[in-house]
């Protein structure tokens, strides 16, 4: 007969070091000699073994020294416990190089205490239990190394569930954002089985004590709230409403994280969402797009922006909030509105729009807020109504050409960060090309392969193989040369004054970067190694003015921005001082 579950916590304790996984994740001076932890999926990766390491409340990857490999085939048992004699963490698992054999916990203790395995759970009928006083943690106290935490916050955004398809089958996800007393905001991702559970009662503006979830990084991709990490909620999470929670749920706003509009162009290319306080100038009419995806409209509205930094900016609204919100606004009167969690892009040099899970308060009211709504309100209808207005993205390099409808043009100027952008487009979308007036080499590996050795031919540039008799054959047409002509194909770090990122830079380029064509370098390498290594050396740190392409590209499953050097040319300095004095509107001299 089944021991009752408390005893085989008892157990436990018996046989684990408690926080024994704590205490390897905080060896940093050295391997430790004497933790004993259960060992949990058990399995070979080429030449050595990995596993999980459980103390009864965390759980940790190890990888198992490849000399212990035969020990681990024939001695140790599923669910064994292991005394580790030495031991110590590397970054985010443990190394283990030692280790005996405590024993294995007995088999009617192993699926009710294994972590990995919980003993099914009888489904009842969708229940919310209540609790008042119970001990919690400040959201902002929160982080993935904890073993067991519960916080108390409001439910304040609640979005729509998505269903979709993976290789286990049909599922479904729900985005939550929950604040607590200290305006302290985390996303929450809410699994099917918790949805089954929850779902039909979790209520905005509810209180609720959460706990048994897990933390991750957050994906600033797809989220619009300031927070390192964010939850995720299976099954196995509790969510209990708050008896006394109407007492707090006044104090649970979640704080915006403003910028002045002048400030927008920094945010460009940036990851992450921005908050803005402004006036509303102008409302647009109600238009529609049809998604690529499935032909589906999208509705949309454009806002004109305004605030004490007399710049201007236009908002995109989507969906509900341009139907519902934008035909409010539009019966209003130059209204101060507060929005949440906005994307900045460069469409017209700065613009932004919302997202899903952005808010639009109108004429916001809340304790972090009012003093600025009043302060705004004053300045406008004192001053800002009739004030000379700039738009946030007049005279930036990345403005788009209004009117010929051929967006972004060859000769615009760009930088590193405009053509990486946090969202990455999509792979069928067209390359984004822009100049990039002051860029730096900052690194070229010299052990990399620099060239390749193509067919000699005048315009041919397939790639040839060497051949028994010392001489070139190219595999495609099968004729064999005497000689071949090197190529370049180049990979180098580059950067800007807004960051940099790893290019491709071909043959043409190459040469005039490098200064040495790809024949002599090879015959430099050849014959004197380190003459080589300082020809490449010498190209570093040197100044272009380069035409770059980005193109988003589909690796093992995942979208990248692949950058490639189009031209090349030392740079105009008079000329780029002069686009300086440009984009802060200083005249300049008539000769």
């Amino acid at each position: 007969e089944r021991q009752p579950r408390q005893e085989i916590s008892s157990a436990m304790t018996e046989c684990v070091t408690p926080g024994g996984v704590r205490r390897i994740r905080e060896s940093t001076d050295g391997p430790l000699s004497d933790v004993s932890v259960q060992v949990l999926n058990l399995k070979t990766e080429s030449d050595m073994f990995s596993g999980i390491l459980n103390d009864g409340e965390n759980k940790l990857d190890a990888t198992f020294s490849a000399s212990l490999r035969d020990k681990l085939m024939n001695e140790v048992k599923p669910h064994a416990v292991l005394k580790l004699t030495d031991v110590s963490y590397d970054k985010t698992r443990a190394m283990v190089n030692k280790f005996e054999i405590v024993g294995s916990l007995p088999d009617e203790y192993v699926k009710a205490m294994d972590p990995v395995t919980p003993a099914p759970v009888k489904k009842e009928a969708a229940k919310m239990p209540t609790s008042s006083g119970k001990k919690h943690l400040a959201i902002n106290a929160l982080n993935p190394y904890m073993g067991t935490w519960t916080v108390k916050a409001k439910l304040a955004v609640k979005g729509n569930i998505r269903t979709f398809r993976n290789a286990r089958g049909e599922s479904s996800v729900c985005t939550l954002e929950f604040c607590d007393a200290e305006g302290t905001a985390i996303q929450a991702t809410l699994w099917k089985d918790a949805i089954a559970k929850y779902d039909s009662i979790l209520e905005v503006g509810k209180v609720y004590y959460v706990s048994k979830g897990s933390l991750r990084p957050a994906n600033k991709k797809y989220s619009s709230v300031n927070n390192e990490y964010e939850m995720s909620l299976d099954g196995r999470c509790e969510i209990e409403l708050c008896a006394d929670g109407d007492a707090d749920v006044d104090k649970m706003q979640r704080a915006y994280d403003l910028c002045k509009i002048d400030q927008l162009a920094r945010k460009i290319g940036g990851r992450g969402t921005v908050d803005i306080l402004a006036v509303v100038t102008s409302v647009g009419d109600l238009g529609s797009i049809k998604r690529k995806s499935d032909g589906g409209e999208l509705q949309r509205r454009d806002l004109t922006l305004l605030d004490e930094t007399k710049r201007t900016v236009t908002c995109t609204l989507w969906n509900s909030l341009a139907v519902e919100q934008g035909e409010s606004l539009k019966n209003m009167v130059s209204p101060v509105v507060a929005i949440r969690g906005v994307r900045v892009s460069d469409y017209n040099g700065v613009s932004v729009s919302t997202l899903a899970r952005s808010e639009l308060v109108v004429e916001p009211a809340s304790a972090d807020i009012a003093a600025k709504t009043a302060a705004l309100r004053a300045w406008y209808d004192a001053d800002g109504a009739t004030a000379e207005t700039v738009a946030a993205g007049e005279g930036l390099a990345s403005a788009r050409r209004l009117g010929d409808g051929s967006g972004r043009s060859p000769a615009e100027r760009a930088t590193f960060n405009a053509l990486q952008p946090a969202i990455v487009p999509a792979a069928t979308e067209p390359p984004a090309i822009g100049v990039l007036g002051h860029s730096t080499v900052i690194l070229i590996k010299p052990d990399q392969a620099m060239y390749y050795a193509s067919n000699p031919e005048e315009g041919n540039n397939k790639k040839v193989v060497p051949t028994a008799e010392g001489k070139w054959e190219d595999p495609a047409t099968g004729k064999v040369y005497d000689e071949c002509a090197y190529r370049y194909i180049v990979r180098m770090k580059m950067s800007d004054a807004s960051g940099g990122g790893w290019v491709n830079v071909f043959h043409e380029q190459a040469v005039e970067m490098l200064g040495i064509g790809a024949g002599e370098l090879h015959e430099l390498k050849t014959k004197d190694p380190n003459a080589y290594e300082r020809k490449i050396k010498a190209a570093q740190f040197s100044s272009w003015n380069v035409m770059m392409k980005a193109k988003t590209e589909e690796y093992q499953g995942e979208s990248r921005r692949r950058l490639t050097v189009m031209k090349c040319q030392k740079p105009d300095y008079a000329a780029e001082s002069r686009n300086l004095l440009k984009l802060m509107g200083i005249a300049q001299p008539v000769a």
